[in-house]
């Protein structure tokens, strides 16, 4: 064999694979950016007015099954919404990938239920995204379960804040907790971005870090601390720790 077919035997070898990567590439890359342009969440105002003086569906619901809450016998079952073109997009993608499971995103409320399965609630009684739910942990996978969390914890949005005509993980969100059956729905955090939050103090209190809600740039926005007590439903600045970390940050700009 001369030395110009294996070269190009070679070639062909290398190239290949890599034409077929880039193809690959560009394919996901137009299909999430299209999920990205069909990020809805619930649609809103003149939208939702035109498609029912249509008489068309837009959005539908997605669930999966009932979750069991750690620490009691109850259960819950988040309720998406579905946008049908997203929808129409997710399986495509699906059965391209053959097993893929499909997650649901955009979740409007939750159905809460005893041990028979019965229901006894609900979260909220009007359109909301919830775009985070911290349950206690039921204990699967051998992990240790802290048994004083009484409390399951949420980011919750009831305005489209940015006007933008949808209601989903892009509005102002504030922290609420409810009992482990769901009920009473208590407001922890207003005006602020929390950014990550976490039971402490054997369940009686909230740590959260969280951004001023403000015009600002968000590398201009300081991260800070503070802690909501669960019996007084009061929020409270971590002054001491904020002003430390502020010490901190001068020393290195001086």
């Amino acid at each position: 064999m001369s030395k110009l077919v294996k070269s190009l035997i070679i070639i062909n070898g290398i190239m290949i694979p890599l034409v077929l990567a880039i193809i690959i590439f560009q394919m996901a890359r137009t299909f999430f950016s299209r999920l990205d342009d069909d990020d809805e969440g619930i649609i809103l105002d003149e939208r939702l007015s035109e498609a029912k003086s249509d008489n068309f569906a837009l959005q539908g619901l997605s669930y999966d099954s009932p979750v069991e809450i750690g620490n009691s016998t109850n259960y819950c079952l988040p309720i998406s919404v579905t946008t049908y073109e997203e929808a129409r997009n997710l399986r495509e993608l699906a059965s391209r990938a053959g097993d893929m499971c499909l997650s649901y995103d955009h979740i409007m409320n939750v159905i809460f239920m005893d041990k028979n399965y019965h229901v006894i609630g609900k979260l909220v009684d009007k359109k909301a995204s919830v775009s985070q739910i911290e349950l206690p942990d039921n204990g699967r996978f051998d992990r240790v379960v802290d048994t004083s969390v009484k409390n399951i914890a949420y980011l919750i949005g009831f305005e489209d804040t940015n006007n933008d005509g949808k209601l989903n993980s892009s509005d102002n969100h504030d922290l609420y907790i409810t009992d482990l059956n769901g009920q009473n729905l208590t407001k922890a955090t207003t005006r602020i971005d929390v950014e990550f939050f976490v039971f402490v103090n054997s369940g009686t209190k909230m740590l959260i870090r969280y951004k001023e809600r403000s015009d600002l740039k968000e590398e201009h926005k300081k991260v800070k601390f503070g802690l909501f007590d669960i019996a007084t439903s009061k929020f409270e600045e971590m002054t001491g720790l904020n002003n430390s970390i502020n010490d901190i940050e001068r020393q290195l700009i001086n």
